[in-house]
């Protein structure tokens, strides 16, 4: 892309590579450049290559002119507030999004929420990740007008599609994946694992990923006597993560609400999953039931209930023949609506819609 093009600035929580960063570098027509607050969070192996600092940006407001910057958006909710300033002083239109924490715990701060509410009258359009959180929103405060849907893409090209069999010596491999924190229901998992387990040997378990549960985990693999059956992993880097999905048989999800009020948009990673053809357990969390039809494309169960967790993993492991039909149907659903072509053809008209009006 010329570096005439118009630029939009962004800012996320940190520019590791992940599930938003083509949502940043490939919309067409447009440049992004990625915003941070100091220069220590840049890091060489970031594929962001156009990065600025807030001081920098403040320091020197011809830039806004020089580089063609139209427009800037925040990628969580909760992180507006040293960036309203572009819009405030500058006039620059404002997008934001909301992904989960930030409009569902976040605003029950009530100084958090205040600020919600000025946002919601000053920013220009709001991409919640679906309609749950559009919903939430809108409870908020947030009028339907400014509010456009954005759900994740998924590059469909990187996760092919290999339908899951069961060859008669393989164990049943479990997978999940994400931030080892309280929302994710990890910890229910392990309970129905372990329940499973007594009466099903040739299963295992591998979690990926790091964060402030891991040692609970740990302490809670000991205790349920899983350490031969359970495999924790750190976190893999984004650009390999489609192997460990390919060498796994079953998916879980079974995200919760945290006990300070905390949901899930939906869960990239059980996008990823369903692409590759892998049948998947998820719960009736936020906006998973968008992605997952109970029986259809993967099965359902109540968020929190590790009885009905592990009727699900046994059911799935007794019926091996069901897992092609899943993951057929799973493969279809992201391709329909989660198509990441489609998302970033969807984000350009977005901002389209408020870009020509400044015009």
């Amino acid at each position: 892309m010329k570096q005439s093009s118009p630029v939009i600035l962004h800012h996320k929580y940190s520019l590791e590579d992940g599930h938003v960063t083509k949502q940043i570098t490939s919309v067409e027509g447009f440049r992004g450049m990625m915003i941070v607050r100091k220069a220590k969070e840049y890091r060489k192996s970031t594929p962001f290559k156009s990065v600025i600092t807030l001081k920098e940006l403040k320091s020197n407001p011809q830039f806004l002119k020089q580089a063609n910057v139209v427009a800037f958006h925040i990628h969580h909710g909760s992180q507006t507030t040293k960036y309203e300033f572009l819009k405030e002083k500058y006039g620059l239109p404002m997008f934001v999004g909301f992904r989960g924490n930030d409009a569902t715990a976040f605003p029950r701060k009530k100084k958090n929420l205040k600020q919600l509410k000025r946002l919601f009258k000053t920013a220009d359009m709001f991409f919640p990740v679906c309609e749950h959180l559009k919903r939430r929103i809108m409870q908020l405060g947030c009028p339907e007008d400014k509010i456009r849907v954005l759900y994740g893409g998924l590059d469909l090209n990187r996760f092919e599609y290999r339908p899951r069999k069961l060859d008669s010596q393989d164990n049943i491999r479990f997978l999940a994946v994400g931030r080892f924190v309280e929302k994710k229901g990890f910890h229910h998992l392990l309970r129905a694992f372990a329940r499973v387990r007594k009466t099903q040997k040739n299963i295992t378990l591998t979690l990926i990923g790091r964060g402030p549960y891991e040692t609970e985990y740990a302490r809670l693999i000991n205790k349920l006597n899983l350490k031969k059956n359970v495999e924790i992993v750190p976190w893999v880097d984004y650009q390999k993560i489609q192997s460990k999905y390919y060498s796994s048989h079953i998916f879980c999800a079974p995200s919760i609400t945290d006990q300070n009020g905390n949901q899930e948009g939906i869960p990239n990673t059980l996008k990823e999953a369903m692409a590759t053809g892998m049948p998947v357990i998820s719960t009736t969390h936020a906006g998973i039931p968008e992605l997952v039809k109970n029986n259809v494309s993967g099965l359902l169960v109540p968020e929190g209930s590790v009885k009905q967790l592990e009727k699900a993993m046994k059911w799935l492991i007794e019926h091996p023949e069901q897992w092609a039909k899943f993951g057929e149907n799973a493969r279809k659903k992201v391709e329909a609506d989660f198509n990441l072509a489609i998302q970033l053809k969807k984000q350009k008209e977005f901002y389209n819609e408020v870009l020509l009006k400044q015009q």
